[in-house]
């Protein structure tokens, strides 16, 4: 069974912490990520601040998609460049960048992350950039023009784009002018857990119809409005959406080691077993856990990638 992870943080943990891949104090290390006993598809994100400018932000940002090839290579993993790397056994890591900051507003420079291996990109993080507005900016605004080319240039290119993080004006921005399936890679049901960062109903049935998914974020506060969330909290987004969507369009983004460990509804890769177990005692059936596992970002994939 494939199971796909669409976002965790472990790139910039491993460069400030100077840890490597194949055994580390993170959540995600190789020796994890073999522990589920499946062939796991990680996707790797490139995250800078906002608040780091310059010649620095580039800088951190080739150190982590250094780390990212050299890791990757140390440890075994595929990496997922095309579609044909997609049948790969053992483990396989995708490299994506989070946040765009760093460019400036310069879209051309899609062509460089390309050619340095980035196959997944969302435009913001929190505040906004000049592509778009970000979940917590002043702005509320959507694409901007630069925004709606570096989307082309990402769909023209064979790059996923990713929704987790924009407003929701973005987020229909997006679904207008994409030529291509798109995710939101780390992002809950509202229905479920109010927080702006999670999606509405109508968004979901947008994420439907271009053939995406969203990734279950395992943060509790992304989980549910109070409290300390767990196991069950997930598999209520996950049944929520898929009642929604069905189960063609959900998955799992952990953010692992982007938010607090105590945080986060599950520890390490291995407890995503217990989550699927969980919708077999549901009658799921063994196919739909397998698009959930991560089939359903396969698929997207393959039609995404060149």
């Amino acid at each position: 069974m494939y199971i796909v992870d669409g976002h965790c943080d472990t790139l910039l943990a491993m460069m400030l912490k100077k840890e490597n891949l194949t055994e580390n104090s993170l959540q995600i290390d190789a020796k994890k990520l073999k522990e589920t006993s499946c062939d796991f598809l990680q996707f790797f994100a490139v995250f800078e601040s906002p608040s780091i400018k310059g010649d620095q932000a580039l800088a951190d940002v080739n150190s982590m998609i250094d780390i990212f090839h050299r890791e990757c290579e140390n440890n075994g993993f595929t990496k997922i460049l095309s579609k044909n790397d997609l049948s790969f056994k053992g483990l396989g890591g995708l490299l994506s960048v989070e946040g765009l900051y760093f460019l400036q507003g310069d879209e051309k420079e899609i062509d460089s992350l390309y050619e340095k291996g980035v196959r997944c990109l969302s435009l913001t993080w929190n505040p906004d950039n000049e592509f778009c507005g970000g979940i917590a900016g002043t702005s509320g605004n959507g694409l901007t023009k630069a925004g709606k080319k570096l989307i082309k240039k990402a769909n023209k290119a064979g790059i996923l784009v990713d929704t987790s993080h924009i407003t929701d004006q973005g987020f229909w921005d997006v679904a207008e002018c994409a030529d291509a399936p798109f995710v939101a890679s780390h992002s809950n049901a509202r229905a479920i857990c109010s927080h702006s960062r999670n999606l509405d109903d109508s968004m979901l049935k947008a994420l439907k119809e271009a053939n995406g998914m969203t990734g279950i974020n395992m943060y509790d506060s992304f989980l549910k409005d109070h409290g300390k969330a767990d196991i069950k909290d997930v598999v209520k987004h996950i049944e929520h959406i898929a009642s929604v969507t069905s189960c063609d369009h959900v998955g799992f983004g952990t953010d692992f080691d982007g938010i607090p460990r105590d945080k986060s509804a599950l520890d390490y890769p291995a407890d995503l077993m217990e989550v699927l177990e969980q919708l077999a005692r549901l009658n799921y059936s063994q196919e739909n856990i397998e698009k959930i596992a991560g089939l359903n970002m396969i698929r997207i994939l393959k039609q995404v990638l060149k």
